[in-house]
C-alpha cells in the first residue's frame, strides 16, 4: 500500500511540475510575443517619422513619447534642435509646450480640487477681489472650458514687450477689458483666462503658480523638464525656435516672445516624456477617479448645448471610435499636442520646434495606432489606378483627378498629376487590414484602401478637435475610386 501511495504521490507532482512547465511556456511565448509586437510598433513609428521629417513642410525638430500603462514604452527625438550648429533632437530636448500648458494648469487644478483648496463651481471673485467686478459672476468651471466670457488676444491688450514678475502683474494686460458675454452663454476660447485660473489657485493655495507646478507635479510626476520658459535665461535642453517664411523655408527667430505673461495658458516648457508622465497620472491614481471624469466630461452651455471641452481637456475619438481626450498647442517657433487615450492607457506627446502641422491630432492618433492593435497585414497589391477624387478640404466638394501607385516602399497618392497643381503624397502601409497612413503637409493621416477585384475606392480623413461627434461620422478630406490594374 505504501508503494502505491509513494507512486500516487510521484504521479502527482509529476502532473504538478509540467503543469508549471506548461504554463511558465506559455507565459514566456506570450511575453517574446509582446515583446516582438512592441519591437515591430516602435519600428513603424520610426519609419512613418522618419518620413514625415523629409517632407520640405516639416519643421526642423520633432520628439515624441507614448506611454502605456505608465510607462513610457517609446521617447525619440528627431531632426534638429539646432540647425546652425547641427545639434540633434533627443528625449531630453525641452520644447515651448505653447496651450499644453493650460493641461498642466488643469492638472494643477485637479490637485488642489483633491486637497479641498477649492471647488469648479467656486466663484473666481471671492478669491481675487483685485480682479474688477464684471457685469457677471464667473465661476472656475467656466474658465476651465472657455465659457466665461474673458476675452483672448486682443488689440485692447496691454501688453508690453518685458518680462512679467507675477501672475498679478500679468493681470493688467487684459482686466481692464469687460467681458465679451454672459458667463455660459458661448464658447470663446481664452488664454487670458488661464492666466485668471493660476491667480484664482495662487490665492486659494497661498503659494505662487510656479511653485505650485514645481511642488505639486513636476516633484511628485519627476517631470524634471517642465517649468517656465525663461527667455533671459533658457536651459541648455532647450531647442531653438523656427519660424517658416515662403522664401527661404524656417528660419531661427532672434527675438522670440517673452510668454512671461501667460504662463498658465501659453508659456511653459516641456518635453513630451514629461507630458506624458502627467497623463498617466489620469489614469494611474495620481488624481482621483471621480475628479478625472468631471475634468473629462464636456461642459454645456446654458442652452445645453455641448462644447466637446471639458476641464480644460477637448473630447475627440480616433477613426475606429477610441475615446481620446486632448490639447494641442501652437505658437511662436513651437507646435504640441498631448492625447490620452484612457481607456486603453496609452497616452502620446509630439511637440515641434516651429508651427505648422495643422493636423497634429491625427497625427498623434496614426502615430499611437501600432500600439493600441494588433498588427494583421494583409498581401498589398502592386498596381496603380486613374482615380476620380472628391476633395472636401474647403467645406465644398470638388472632383479632381488623381493617380494611385503602389509599388512596396515608394506607394504614392497623386493630385492633379502632370498639370501645374500636381501634389504627390506618400503612402505608408501600417501593416493592419486596409490602413495607410498619408504624409501630407499638415500631419500624417488615415488612409483606407480597399480593393475589390479590379476596382479600388479609399478615402483621407481629416477631423481635428474638440468634436462632438465622432471624426469617423464626418466628411473625409479626400474621396476617390478607379480601375486598379496590377
Amino acid at each position: 500500500m505504501k508503494i502505491i501511495n509513494s507512486r500516487i504521490l510521484l504521479l502527482q507532482h509529476y502532473l504538478i511540475l509540467c503543469s508549471l512547465i506548461f504554463f511558465c511556456n506559455c507565459a514566456s511565448q506570450k511575453a517574446l510575443k509582446q515583446t516582438d509586437d512592441n519591437l515591430a510598433s516602435k519600428a513603424l513609428v520610426k519609419d512613418l517619422i522618419e518620413a514625415y521629417m523629409e517632407l520640405p513642410s516639416t519643421p526642423p525638430g520633432m520628439s515624441v513619447a507614448i506611454g502605456i500603462n505608465d510607462s513610457i514604452t517609446f521617447a525619440e527625438g528627431f531632426g534638429f534642435s539646432n540647425v546652425e550648429k547641427k545639434e540633434k533632437v533627443t528625449s531630453k530636448t525641452q520644447f515651448r509646450a505653447a496651450s499644453v500648458s493650460k493641461i498642466i494648469t488643469v492638472t494643477l487644478l485637479a490637485k488642489l480640487i483633491e486637497d479641498k483648496k477649492l471647488s469648479l463651481n467656486d466663484h473666481i471673485h471671492p478669491y481675487i477681489p483685485e480682479y474688477s467686478q464684471k457685469a457677471h459672476p464667473i465661476t472656475i468651471k467656466q474658465l476651465s472650458g472657455h465659457l466665461s466670457g474673458v476675452p483672448h488676444y486682443s488689440y485692447q491688450d496691454k501688453r508690453e514687450k518685458r518680462y512679467y514678475s507675477s501672475v498679478e502683474d500679468a493681470m493688467d494686460v487684459f482686466s481692464h477689458i469687460q467681458l465679451l458675454h454672459e458667463p455660459g452663454v458661448q464658447y470663446k476660447y481664452s488664454t487670458h483666462g488661464y492666466t485668471l485660473l493660476s491667480r484664482v489657485l495662487e490665492k486659494a493655495s497661498n503659494k505662487s503658480f510656479l511653485d505650485l507646478v514645481n511642488e505639486n507635479l513636476c516633484k511628485p510626476l519627476s517631470m524634471n523638464s517642465t517649468g517656465p520658459h525663461i527667455i533671459s535665461n533658457p536651459s541648455a535642453d532647450m531647442t531653438q525656435l523656427y519660424g517658416f517664411q515662403k522664401s527661404s523655408g524656417y528660419v531661427k527667430i532672434t527675438s522670440p516672445e517673452d510668454p512671461s505673461y501667460k504662463w498658465a495658458g501659453g508659456g511653459l516648457v516641456s518635453t513630451p516624456s514629461d507630458l506624458v508622465k502627467m497623463a498617466n497620472g489620469y489614469t494611474n491614481g495620481f488624481i482621483r477617479k471621480d475628479i478625472v471624469d468631471t475634468m473629462f466630461q464636456t461642459q454645456t452651455l446654458n442652452s445645453g448645448k455641448e462644447t466637446g471641452v471639458g476641464v480644460g481637456w477637448r473630447q475627440n475619438w480616433d477613426i475606429d471610435n477610441r475615446e481620446v481626450h486632448e490639447h494641442a498647442g501652437s505658437m511662436e517657433g513651437t507646435r504640441t499636442v498631448i492625447s490620452l487615450f484612457p481607456k486603453d492607457k496609452l497616452s502620446i506627446a509630439i511637440m515641434f520646434n516651429a508651427y505648422g502641422v495643422g493636423r497634429i491630432e491625427e497625427t498623434a492618433h496614426m502615430l499611437a495606432l501600432p500600439f493600441l492593435t494588433q498588427s494583421s497585414p494583409r498581401p498589398q497589391p502592386k498596381g496603380s489606378a486613374k482615380l476620380n477624387v472628391t476633395v472636401n478640404g474647403n467645406g465644398t466638394p470638388i472632383l479632381k483627378k488623381g493617380d494611385l501607385i503602389l509599388d512596396d516602399g515608394n506607394n504614392r497618392f497623386i493630385l492633379n498629376a502632370g498639370t501645374e497643381e500636381e501634389v504627390s503624397y506618400q503612402l505608408k502601409y501600417m501593416g493592419r487590414d486596409y490602413t495607410y497612413a498619408l504624409l501630407h503637409p499638415h500631419g500624417i493621416l488615415y488612409t483606407e484602401l480597399l480593393f475589390d477585384n479590379d476596382t479600388v475606392t479609399g478615402k483621407t480623413m481629416y477631423y481635428g478637435s474638440p468634436n462632438i461627434s465622432k471624426p469617423s461620422e464626418k466628411q473625409p478630406l479626400f474621396i476617390f475610386n478607379g480601375h486598379f490594374k496590377k
